[in-house]
């Protein structure tokens, strides 16, 4: 090890190093430890982190564990270890135990997350870490709060997009977050100069921040680096990037056979700068450690080590893998009776009522804030959705992003582990692809891989679906991809009433919710707009009108259409119900099953592709649950097999499902 700095000059006592040391100690001994148990069957899976632990125990020692909060990726084994997660934590995750307090046994082992440490929960996709990063820092901020953020990753993760937008938004507003890269040389079996072109360091000023390329296997330097970056980020200068050379000796994962793509003369070459061993020969030179205290040292860790396994492996498996999907579990259990009752209130169009909700809602929310492309200022919007929030609230609650939706989402997720309610805005439904991510395997999954330890209550506000001649990247539907998604809820609004009342039911729910507003009825529907706190239970359709020869499900602007064929049908002496389904994650299954069996005769309308589209879920439900009710096929009016509308408005009218075809479709139907 190099001599240059030593600990004393660097503000650390003996007992801080020889401390730092025994960390890393136990950090390669829990490796060597877990790769045996693998071997021997007992360990089905492990990750290793042998020949990172300067960095990952030096970088933790030179922050407040008090107030900082840090963001490991699986790999970080040093990091946890520092941050106060115990050996015995560690086993019951590698056994999949159900006390595993990290995820009850959902995640892969190395899958970190301890709220009362502010260890961020992780996933195994790469990168997604950064995001969530930056959207801590930023709610750290604007409550005022102590604390910067360290987020780690290898090499590898720095070719995802989400690390590009989370250094951008960092840089952007000048945050308190350390983006440390352990650049171990190899992404699996990928090489860095096949993943990286030029010096990762060097990426740092084109996003306005400082960075550094340093020796990851020298414990002072890295001490010494990242102290300076933390003091320069309680200063409020700014983040900064920290690239730390290192390698790992062990294979990516006990899956992986790293024989294959990397030499044994490599492996020895770089085992010469072994920060272990490195560490304990600067010990041993300080007069810090001796014979007798290492071999002391050692067996203490085994000894602990050994009980941790022996306790880990002897806990109980978990037992019940469907809990914890939500926060929050909506079950409707009693159908809608009657028509949804009148409201009283001002009448205005959709577009307004949103505008109102989201000022109602942050009024009555502090922890809220609304941010996206073009949301703040004067413009408030391409649809004006949220013109004066930013005059009202300030540009701390409503302010721009960066067109780059992933990092949108990923903040938002971010700043929900300081009990902020964001709603973040993507511009279109067309543009949300990019979050799709950060939506289904971040926010969607957080409250069950976390055992319910974290919850994730955003809402993710965009305007969706066709009839304003958006052509094929403004006009898109997207519900079908999302209601999927166990975790996520999705609601669709087609009155002012109902726009108020499940933005205020979303916003308080404890899990992410995507909040679709059917574009076309922006300015097309008009209705009361409630004053006051007013609610619409998530889970819960509306008979928006009672019927006896068949049921129409439908929502969005084509629970409008449906009711502009409700004349049309009644004059050819035809009595439909219309069922405005509003959510559809949770589907309100006991109302629907209700009008089923009143009608016996189902029309499925919706404006996205019929096939494999919501509709099909619906009449899936029905054919498996009320099939004996029913006296003719389930129907679909839907889009074709087209990518999206067409931009011609003669092209859009011949495919848009409008009143006329619902009436269509119905009279084939009762005719059946």
């Amino acid at each position: 090890m190099k001599r240059e700095l030593h600990h004393r000059d660097l503000g650390l006592t003996d007992e801080q190093v020889l401390d730092m040391y025994r960390v890393m100690l136990t950090a390669r001994k829990i490796d060597d430890r877990m790769f045996a148990l693998n071997r021997q069957g007992r360990a089905p899976f492990v990750v290793g982190s042998s020949g990172h632990e300067a960095i990952q125990v030096a970088s933790a020692f030179a922050l407040d564990r008090q107030v900082d909060w840090v963001l490991p990726y699986y790999r970080d084994m040093g990091v946890a270890l520092a941050w106060g997660v115990t050996p015995l934590e560690v086993f019951l995750a590698v056994f999949a135990r159900g006390a595993d307090p990290a995820s009850g046994g959902r995640q892969l082992p190395n899958h970190w997350s301890y709220p009362e440490l502010r260890i961020f929960t992780q996933s195994s996709p790469i990168g997604t870490q950064y995001p969530h990063a930056v959207g801590i820092a930023h709610a750290l901020r604007s409550q005022g709060r102590p604390g910067i953020v360290v987020v780690y990753g290898g090499e590898g993760s720095t070719s995802e997009g989400d690390w590009h937008e989370a250094m951008n938004w960092a840089g952007i507003h000048r945050l308190g977050v350390i983006f440390v890269i352990e650049n171990n040389q190899y992404a699996i079996s990928v090489p860095s100069q096949e993943e990286v072109a030029g010096c990762i360091a060097d990426r740092a000023a084109g996003y306005g921040m400082v960075g550094f390329r340093i020796d990851g296997n020298d414990p002072m330097l890295v001490y010494k680096t990242v102290r300076e970056a933390a003091e320069r980020a309680r200063r409020g200068e700014g983040p900064t990037l920290i690239e730390a050379e290192t390698y790992r000796y062990y294979a990516h994962t006990s899956d992986d056979d790293d024989r294959l793509y990397r030499s044994r003369e490599e492996v020895l070459e770089w085992r010469r700068h072994d920060p272990v061993v490195n560490m304990r020969q600067y010990l041993i030179e300080e007069r810090l450690l001796s014979e007798a205290d290492e071999r002391d040292l050692v067996a203490s860790i085994e000894r602990t080590l050994a009980a941790a396994v022996e306790e880990a492996e002897a806990s109980p498996p978990p037992t019940d893998p469907a809990t914890k999907v939500y926060a929050r579990v909506i079950e409707p259990s009693e159908p809608v009776r009657r028509v949804e009752p009148a409201v009283d209130g001002p009448e205005v169009n959709l577009i307004t009522a949103v505008n109102r909700a989201l000022h109602d809602v942050m009024e009555a929310h502090p922890d809220t804030l609304v941010f996206g492309e073009d949301v703040a200022g004067e413009k408030g919007g391409v649809f004006k959705a949220t013109q004066g929030l930013t005059a009202t609230f300030g540009r701390e609650r409503c302010f721009n992003t960066p067109l780059a939706e992933s990092v949108i989402i990923g903040a938002a997720i971010g700043m929900t582990a300081l009990g902020k309610r964001p709603i973040p805005e993507i511009q279109f439904a067309d543009y949300i692809h990019p979050s799709f991510d950060q939506i289904v395997n971040e926010a969607a999954r957080i409250h069950y891989r976390s055992d319910g330890a974290w919850s994730c209550p955003i809402v993710i506000r965009t305007p969706f679906g066709a009839g304003i001649h958006g052509a094929l990247y403004h006009s898109q539907s997207v519900e079908a991809f999302f209601a999927h998604v166990p975790g996520l809820k999705v609601v669709v609004p087609s009155t002012p009433a109902d726009v108020k009342g499940l933005l205020w039911e979303a916003v308080e729910d404890p899990d992410p919710v995507l909040f679709l507003e059917p574009k076309k009825l922006y300015r097309l529907a008009k209705g009361p707009y409630p004053e006051g706190e007013y609610r619409v239970p998530l889970g819960r359709a509306a008979i928006r009108h009672e019927g006896t020869d068949l049921t129409i499900l439908t929502y969005g602007a084509m629970a409008h259409f449906a009711l502009e064929a409700v004349p049309l049908l009644e004059e050819l002496g035809i009595s439909p119900e219309v069922i405005d389904l509003r959510s559809l994650k949770p589907l309100d299954w006991p109302t629907v099953e209700a009008s089923v069996q009143k009608t016996s005769r189902v029309l499925i309308v919706h404006e996205d592709n019929e096939f494999v589209g919501y509709g099909a879920e619906l009449a899936a439900q029905i054919a498996d649950k009320a099939f004996e009710w029913l006296d003719a096929p389930i129907r679909r009016y839907a889009l074709g097999d087209l990518p999206a509308m067409p931009y011609a408005s003669e092209l859009e009218e011949m495919v848009y499902p409008n009143p006329e075809g619902i009436v269509a479709h119905a009279q084939d139907l009762i005719k059946y």
